[in-house]
């Protein structure tokens, strides 16, 4: 927390940067989603129950398909292997999320869930670059043939750890550990600047 109260996000000491933005243009506008609730989901891929609490709780089902993500509202969730899932969710009430979800479990040993919430975050990029943006920092075929909407990879991105996930054909969120989060920042603002790059406020 800051001095006045005010929550200050892994991205707080970035926000409003911007390089070679002529006119307002930008071809690369980046974004923190924030606050949101960060959930670990594990449990076997064939969980019935653990699909339908999900479903019931923020109606969405658990991807069964490697590499697959959904979205719903404010509400995502990325597959991150064949027993494991990141929920993320707008919100600061984790607790009340889980005690939810607990609930529609009603009891039944399908899964477990982890508040992971103060170890990552999540970043938005949207423009007409994100995809040359992306090519240049990651050595996987971000190519939106071989990448389209509803795809996530766990992959290194600018030398660290990410899950990059296609929402929309022009929108990719980046899923990245707290730490890492202004190194990422600082490189796509180096990596944006030929296209003109800003960071949301």
């Amino acid at each position: 927390m800051s001095e006045t109260g005010k929550l200050e996000t892994p991205l707080h000491y970035l926000r409003g940067a911007r390089r070679d933005v002529a006119d307002g243009a930008a071809g690369l506008i980046v974004e923190e989603v924030s606050p949101c609730v960060h959930l670990s989901l594990r449990g076997p891929t064939d969980s019935i129950e653990l699909t339908q609490a999900l479903s019931s709780v923020v109606g969405l089902e658990l991807p069964d398909k490697p590499l697959s993500c959904q979205r719903k509202g404010d509400a995502r969730v990325f597959w991150q292997g064949p027993t494991e899932w990141m929920l993320v969710l707008a919100g600061t009430d984790g607790q009340s999320l889980q005690d939810d979800l607990r609930r529609a479990l009603a009891g039944a040993n399908a899964g477990v869930i982890i508040d992971v919430t103060g170890g990552q975050t999540l970043l938005r990029l949207a423009g007409s670059a994100v995809t040359q943006v992306l090519q240049k920092s990651c050595g996987y075929d971000f190519h939106p043939d071989n990448f389209p909407p509803g795809k996530c990879v766990q992959t290194t991105f600018a030398k660290a750890g990410a899950l990059v996930a296609r929402l929309e054909q022009d929108c990719i969120e980046l899923l990245v550990r707290r730490s890492f989060c202004d190194y990422i920042g600082e490189w796509l603002l180096d990596a944006g600047a030929e296209f003109g790059v800003r960071i949301s406020d």
